[in-house]
């Protein structure tokens, strides 16, 4: 099988060094006591972590009999953008830097939070072109700021011509955590707030900057992974074009953190990528990257999946020149999944994998099986 370098970004978070492992342990022990070419993304397309878990072992393959039914005709518009839930959107701070596109103190339902708004250095906010918008979520004891540098976003707005919004997790007055695991997943959570932050951002985004609608896309990293792989279980899943789920998936620590898949209507096509048997960190990645990759082949979803041998750290990848991201598959793919491709295809089935994608990255063979 082949697997997909983009796992880097979601072993990011051990780019930091180990103590996000020991910030994990602690919090669950809490909880559970209480490039050919670049293509530019507007184009068209051409037992256990820490011996945390008892999961049962998953199987190995996709069942051979998942083969999905395509309907003959399929048409889907984006559904209108969320309203802001204060009434009046705040002017957003955008900029081509992680320094110059921080908005603090934004007004979300009860609180005031922080993210990025990347824009490219030639973003015309009066001109004719209509931009991709790209939501990214960091990681355990990541920020936004960390996952600008460590992901090369802004090289990425820069190359691949999109915009990109960073959330920052929340924190209290005296700077500390809201969220034991970052982002408000655990089944002790209340994630009204975070989506209502989400809705938010959506909705003053796309009302002061030129986005396409066919193309809002979405990634997440480890413990951002995990609360996108949440999110997608939403009805928030119906503005999504396409995701990248890095180190994901549906999560499951006993008392801790039980993910469950819901269909929605909108079959976004995602890449699901994980780090092998050795990604492990509190969470079985392994495991809950192929739940979710099950759940959405069964779903009639587009999956491509990558699983390279590195655990939960960064991935062997490359860029494919030297003036380009390293994570310019991941990109490649957003822009060649735009909103509303009928169940189960791709551009890539009939095109075939780019040229530079890494050899752990694959498409399963079901969807192949027409």
């Amino acid at each position: 099988m082949r697997t997909t370098a983009l796992l880097a970004l979601p072993l990011l978070a051990l780019a930091a060094g180990c103590t996000e492992t020991a910030a994990a342990t602690d919090a669950a022990t809490a909880d559970a006591s209480t490039a050919d070419a670049a293509l530019p993304m507007d184009a068209a397309p051409p037992t256990d972590a820490a011996g945390a878990l008892d999961e049962p072992a998953e199987k190995v393959d996709v069942a051979p009999d998942r083969v999905r039914v395509v309907p003959t005709e399929w048409t889907r518009t984006p559904p209108p953008f969320p309203a802001y839930s204060l009434g009046q959107c705040p002017t957003l701070r955008t900029g081509p830097d992680a320094a110059s596109s921080l908005n603090q103190n934004f007004p979300t339902g009860a609180s005031r939070r922080q993210f990025r708004v990347l824009v490219p250095r030639n973003y015309d906010p009066q001109g004719s072109d209509r931009w991709p918008l790209v939501f990214a979520w960091h990681w355990l004891g990541g920020t936004g700021d960390l996952l600008v540098h460590e992901a090369d976003l802004e090289r990425a707005v820069e190359r691949y011509r999109v915009i990109v919004v960073v959330p920052d997790q929340e924190r209290t007055a005296d700077d500390r955590p809201v969220n034991s695991f970052t982002w408000p997943y655990l089944l002790a959570s209340n994630p009204v707030p975070e989506q209502t932050f989400f809705d938010d951002m959506l909705a003053c985004a796309t009302s002061q900057l030129r986005v396409d609608p066919a193309r809002v896309h979405a990634l997440g990293v480890s413990a951002g992974a995990l609360w996108l792989t949440a999110l997608t279980s939403t009805p928030r899943a119906e503005h999504f074009a396409s995701v990248a789920i890095l180190s994901g998936g549906l999560g499951y620590v006993p008392g801790v953190l039980r993910l469950t898949y819901t269909p929605e209507p909108n079959k976004f096509p995602a890449m699901v990528l994980w780090g092998g048997p050795t990604d492990r960190l509190i969470v079985n990645f392994e495991d809950a990257s192929r739940r979710l990759r099950d759940a959405l082949l069964d779903d009639g979803h587009f999956v491509v999946e990558c699983t390279h041998d590195r655990g939960h750290a960064l991935p062997p990848i490359e860029a494919p020149t030297p003036d380009d991201s390293r994570f310019a598959i991941l990109w490649r793919f957003l822009a060649d999944h735009p909103y509303g491709l009928a169940p189960a295809t791709s551009p890539w089935i009939t095109a075939g994998l780019p040229s530079y994608t890494p050899t752990w990255c694959d498409i399963p063979p079901v969807l192949l099986q027409r």
